[in-house]
């Protein structure tokens, strides 16, 4: 009966009945894994998310750091393997947390992710968008703002109070119920023996605690400066080389690079805040950027009425977020740069850009118009694209450059216009041969459409020269008000004449 009515009853949703199956004892195997929290050695992301929020509910916090705290504690107390593992550690200190008030099962969710990416050696990129997520969805305000801020030393103290807190309860508990109740000698040993565990615990726990929130804040670290750097960087090495400018060779080393300079941070609007850089006060900017004396790189720091704005601002400091670094671009290290003709955007004037400017894009050349606009605070005004010279250093050491993050930007002439910035880029320019040989290339591009390839004997890189065929360039992005009616342009961009005036700034 149930076999023919299965064949002719449709299942659920319009499912077939095996796709259903299918999802019913996926979605039972899931619940079950939630409900084990911490006995589950296998916990998924959305779990743990789950989790999360389920512990931010005052009674059901409760019960869910119990079960999870007995079940870390047994695996410590019973298994040399696990009083070994430095994370087994970290795991008990993040399911402390939702004993605490008020913090409880934000930090805790924030924690178990951070554990479980390094047991998997989960990218840190993944891991920061998994976090804000995480946040967003529990609405805790603004959420990378709340994460920079976070550090878990802070909470040292309430820490070792709730393993107190906790590993008394259990032993008071355990002592209460072997007292009022009968049970199998194997059953009563059990708890005999999980009774001095906890006691081992509390002790050893004192003493392991302060490492554990080392770990646990060296790797939120790491997310931090990751979320502080624009997102360009997916591994300690690359987020040192990219975005502090140096390649850490040690654990010390990395924790120098961490806390000397400032990094990125972001701004009231939600951009990457622009550097100090009064020209009259060195000092205020002393700590993002100081300019190295070995010849061949660039200063930035100088002074002369073409690099300090109205404001009287060092322009190439302020259109940096954080800390600036001298270094060279390592071989295969990818760089770029959209140029094209003058035209007219909304009703501004907007002058031709040229392929051997200063300032260039440093990572995977951007996808579209709207990345390239937002993410490298690329105003209107400024620059109308059309095509882009993408580089790739071929030779052992590249040029010399200044690399930063990009600061945000809001406009003058088109002054409803804003980007947060926060992509990697490097200031350099090219030799006076290949700037002129780059600038033939460009306009042959334009004028044919076609691509166009050249290796730079001179600076070891290689290059390509293409339209980017991207829509909806200009007038689009960025606006505190929509565009009207034939305000919005996106026509076909036509060649130029090269310029014989290589201009002082050169989006």
């Amino acid at each position: 009966m149930n076999a023919v009515a299965e064949d002719t009853t449709p299942a659920p949703g319009g499912m077939s009945w095996a796709g259903f199956k299918a999802m019913a004892v996926e979605s039972g195997q899931w619940i079950w894994g939630t409900a084990q929290g911490a006995f589950n050695t296998k916990a998924t992301v959305s779990q743990i998310i789950v989790d999360a929020i389920i512990g931010m509910v005052p009674l059901l916090g409760d019960a869910t750091a119990v079960r999870d705290l007995i079940a870390v504690s047994i695996g410590l107390i019973d298994e040399p393997k696990k009083r070994d593992d430095k994370w087994e550690w970290v795991l008990l200190v993040v399911l402390l947390l939702a004993l605490i008030p008020v913090l409880g099962g934000v930090a805790k969710g924030v924690g178990r992710l951070i554990v479980d990416a390094a047991r998997t050696s989960a990218k840190t990129e993944k891991l920061a968008k998994d976090i804000v997520e995480v946040l967003n969805r529990i609405g805790h305000g603004n959420a990378e703002q709340w994460l920079l801020k976070l550090r878990f030393a802070d909470y040292q103290a309430k820490i070792a109070d709730a393993l107190n807190r906790f590993t008394g309860a259990m032993i008071d508990g355990i002592t209460a119920i072997r007292k009022r109740i009968s049970m199998p000698p194997s059953m009563a040993n059990r708890l005999d023996r999980l009774k001095s565990g906890m006691a081992w615990l509390k002790g050893e726990g004192a003493k392991r605690i302060p490492d554990a929130i080392k770990e646990l804040d060296q790797k939120l670290r790491e997310i931090q400066a990751y979320i502080r750097s624009g997102g360009e960087t997916t591994s300690r090495v690359a987020r040192y080389e990219v975005a502090a400018g140096e390649k850490a060779h040690t654990y010390t080393d990395e924790r120098r690079l961490l806390e000397d300079g400032p990094l990125p941070k972001r701004s009231v609007r939600g951009g990457w805040e622009q550097n100090p850089a009064d020209a009259s006060d060195p000092k205020a900017w002393a700590s993002y950027y100081t300019p190295k004396p070995e010849e061949g790189y660039p200063n930035l720091a100088q002074i002369n009425e073409h690099t300090v704005d109205d404001e009287g601002r060092i322009k190439a400091i302020a259109a940096n977020s954080g800390r600036m670094t001298n270094r060279r671009l390592a071989k295969n290290e990818m760089i770029s740069r959209a140029f094209g003709p003058e035209g007219t955007t909304r009703g501004v004037p907007v002058g031709p850009t040229w392929p051997d400017g200063r300032w260039w894009w440093v990572g995977d050349p951007p996808a579209n118009a709207e990345i390239w606009r937002v993410n490298g605070a690329i105003l209107d005004e400024w620059n109308r694209n059309g095509y882009i010279v993408i580089g790739q250093i071929v030779s052992d050491e590249g040029p010399k450059v200044v690399t930063g993050t990009i600061a945000e930007q809001t406009g003058k002439e088109l002054a409803d216009q804003y980007f947060q910035g926060g992509a990697s880029q490097a200031y350099f320019e090219v030799n006076e041969a290949s700037a002129k040989k780059l600038r033939e290339i460009g306009n042959e591009v334009m004028r044919t459409e076609k691509p166009q390839s050249w290796i730079d004997p001179v600076s070891g890189i290689s290059f390509e020269v293409k339209p980017t065929g991207w829509e909806n360039v200009n007038g689009v992005y960025g606006y505190s008000k929509i565009a009207g009616e034939g305000r919005v342009q996106t026509q076909k961009l036509q060649p130029r004449e090269q310029s014989g005036k290589v201009p002082e700034r050169n989006p």
